[in-house]
């Protein structure tokens, strides 16, 4: 009986140590696991619009990344804007980056779900980062029986600019397989962006109003210093 059972130990501990070593690489420093980073390229897609990026593992535990992104957005909405009347507003919204991070695996021999956790220090380029509005009335203006219309009446322009150089700060999981080389990466963090540059300009009869609001956005926005990112990104292993 004793017999039986080690035979029967040793031989789950043979296949348990089998299937350990089918699923270990070997890993650029010659040592045996399952690496966080592989060389890979791939597209992104989140809060910054969509993007590619490639990566280049330095080491076990250390990855780098080249990325680039881009959100265009541009639509329009009818707002009173404190008044009774309705105005028109045309915006803009534009960010485009490029970007490098380091990412750096503290749990070298956890288990695989740790194992694909890193923490990720970096910055960006932005060549755009902010956007502008064009407000103008949406119908004519009476002055007692006296038409004049939105044009007469003049428009306020308005542009909002962080673009510069940002630092980065985040985690995420990476190298997470979901078909032979192809697999799955998760980013959650932010930029630092600080506080932005602001323009107000107006026409005709609004064009004193800059000098009233433009002060009141500058203090509105003054605290928007940080720019969240969360990105899902699809890539491939090479």
């Amino acid at each position: 009986m004793k017999s039986s059972l080690l035979m029967l130990m040793t031989g789950c501990c043979m296949l348990v140590s089998t299937l350990t070593f089918a699923q270990q690489e070997w890993l650029p420093d010659g040592a045996v696991g399952q690496p966080a980073f592989k060389n890979s390229v791939g597209i992104t897609v989140g809060t910054q619009g969509i993007g590619a990026e490639v990566g280049i593992p330095l080491s076990t535990r250390f990855n780098l990344r080249l990325a680039t992104s881009l959100l265009p957005y541009e639509g329009d909405v009818v707002k009173k804007f404190n008044s009774t009347f309705d105005y028109n507003t045309d915006f803009k919204v534009e960010f485009m980056n490029l970007s490098a991070f380091l990412d750096w695996q503290p749990f070298p021999t956890a288990g695989s779900f740790f194992r694909k956790f890193a923490l990720t220090a970096g910055g960006a380029y932005f060549y755009k980062a902010g956007g502008s509005a064009k407000v103008m009335l949406k119908d004519d203006y009476y002055y007692g029986d006296i038409p004049f219309t939105p044009e007469e009446v003049g428009e306020i322009n308005t542009v909002v600019d962080w673009k510069g150089w940002a630092p980065y700060a985040g985690l995420g999981w990476h190298n997470i397989t979901i078909a032979d080389n192809f697999n799955l990466g998760l980013n959650l963090g932010a930029y630092y962006l600080g506080s932005p540059d602001i323009n107000m300009t107006a026409t005709n009869w609004l064009s004193s109003n800059p000098a009233v609001n433009e002060p009141i956005l500058r203090r509105n926005l003054k605290d928007y210093k940080w720019l969240p990112k969360f990105e899902i990104k699809f890539a491939y292993n090479y």
